[in-house]
């Protein structure tokens, strides 16, 4: 079927490695993966197949397996297929590589040069994770016409994708807990002839991530969507996201309807979710001082002021032109929250540090800091209970629309507002969709105080007290 009509060219379009990421986090393929079988049955040049080898080989380590099991597992869980010769061969040689920059022993690889709706595969997989080959009805030859309807529900009327059959495979080599993500063309959700398709999906498609008129490709228009196939999952609720207008739904997969139009399918019943319920809204750290803590490299070398006592520094404005900085940290961290030093313990620990922050002790002493706040500490330090954790920043200044960035735990925040999760219910990817949603524009606008006609001022509380639409 390559062959014909150029459809090498045309249905080899390769992952971007952003999507990749995303598609695998989506499928939830991330720790514990020894054992877990994962399955990429066209994987053309491997951007999907390696970057599932990288995962399962630091997971593997992680968990302690030696180099000897760790490439018997690769050869065991992971399985791939492809029918291109040249593209099977250059796959397996850049999984070799990433296999010996590890300095694991050689893997038996289980991956097949072979047409992968041809193949009989007598096992299942707990993930399948894949971006077809997509080639339209009148590109797909008279005889492979006629297999595609015999062998296939999604297949045998009309004008079908080449793509149908490789999903529809997917879902019947799935594990009875099984996850498929797929990266396809979003009009298999409309097309007339994709309805058997969407009756194969319909029981157990979860999340849906849809990409319109974004060009993910190159020299090819095809507007894309991930969807998340779970077995697992017996809510009648689906996660859909307009990832080009940053839109977030919650839909009944029961009345989807013949044709799935995302834009107008009814809502689940909603209910307003109170931001600070789930996220935490908190101002950034406050020194009162920020020339005494904020210190260059040249200040860190010349001084030899301890790493430990060092953590990056980050504010909207320079995350906004990739500039860096480090803050003194006077504090750490244990299980159980933020831990203080005592003047002596400090300065025994953190002689360099404390000698440089001894040119600033007239300054420090005369802060309006809070009353148990030592010279040498910070002169507020409520900001400091969530610090620890990754979290999003934003500045307290908005214009057309929200800038976040999203910081590790390490990282410690000296301007503008950051946000940190709550439980589990929310990630910060959810609270990114959330705050750019333009209902939080119209909400700020609203609510905040203008700054110059164009930009407007937002506090913690106003982020805090904004309400969302969640699901019941």
């Amino acid at each position: 079927i390559l062959t014909v009509n150029n459809n090498k060219s045309k249905c080899q379009k390769f992952t971007p490695d952003n999507l990749v990421e995303q598609m695998l986090d989506l499928a939830g393929y991330k720790t514990g993966l020894t054992g877990k079988t994962i399955l990429e049955n066209s994987f053309g040049t491997g951007n999907i197949l390696k970057c599932i080898v990288k995962r399962y080989i630091n997971s593997a380590l992680e968990d302690g397996y030696s180099p000897q099991d760790i490439s018997i597992g690769l050869g065991r869980d992971i399985c791939g297929i492809e029918l291109d010769p040249e593209l099977y061969e250059n796959c397996i040689h850049e999984l070799n590589i990433i296999v010996k920059k590890h300095s694991l022993p050689a893997v038996k690889w289980n991956l097949f040069n072979q047409n992968a709706l041809t193949l009989n595969l007598n096992y299942s997989f707990d993930y399948i994770i894949g971006n077809p080959p997509y080639i339209s009805y009148r590109d797909i030859d008279s005889e492979s016409r006629a297999i595609l309807r015999e062998q296939f529900i999604s297949c045998n009327v009309g004008k079908f994708d080449y793509c149908y059959a490789f999903i529809e495979m997917a879902i019947n080599l799935l594990s009875t807990t099984g996850k498929l993500v797929q990266l396809i063309p979003n009009n298999i959700y409309k097309n007339v002839f994709g309805k058997k398709l969407r009756d194969l999906l319909v029981d157990h498609i979860t999340c849906i991530y849809d990409f319109p008129n974004q060009k993910i490709f190159d020299k090819t228009l095809t507007s894309v969507s991930i969807f998340l196939y779970d077995k697992t999952v017996d809510s009648n609720d689906i996660v859909y996201v307009n990832e080009t207008q940053r839109l977030r739904k919650i839909l009944d997969r029961r009345q989807l309807g013949d044709k799935w139009l995302f834009e107008n399918a009814p809502l689940v019943q909603e209910k307003k979710i109170r931001f600070g319920d789930v996220f935490n809204a908190s101002i950034s750290i406050a020194t009162l001082l920020n020339a005494a803590f904020l210190v260059d490299q040249e200040a860190i070398h010349n001084e030899n002021i301890e790493p430990a006592v060092l953590r990056p520094a980050a504010s909207p404005r320079i995350l906004h032109y990739k500039k860096e900085k480090s803050i003194i940290f006077p504090y750490s961290y244990n299980k159980d929250g933020l831990v203080r030093y005592t003047e002596n313990e400090f300065i025994a620990r953190f002689p360099n540090a404390a000698m440089h922050l001894e040119q600033y002790r007239e300054q420090l002493n005369l802060r309006n800091s809070d009353a148990n706040a030592l010279w040498f500490e910070y002169g507020r330090s409520q900001a400091l209970s969530h610090l620890n954790t990754e979290k999003l920043l934003l500045s307290t200044v908005i214009t057309n629309q929200v800038e976040l960035y999203k910081i590790d735990a390490e990282t410690v925040p000296y301007s503008g507002i950051y946000i940190t999760q709550k439980g589990n219910t929310y990630s910060l990817d959810d609270a990114i969709l959330i705050l750019r949603n333009p209902s939080f524009m119209a909400y700020a606008r609203n609510i905040g105080i203008s700054v110059n006609g164009k930009s407007i001022r937002i506090t913690c509380k106003d982020i805090n007290n904004y309400e969302f639409l969640g699901r019941e």
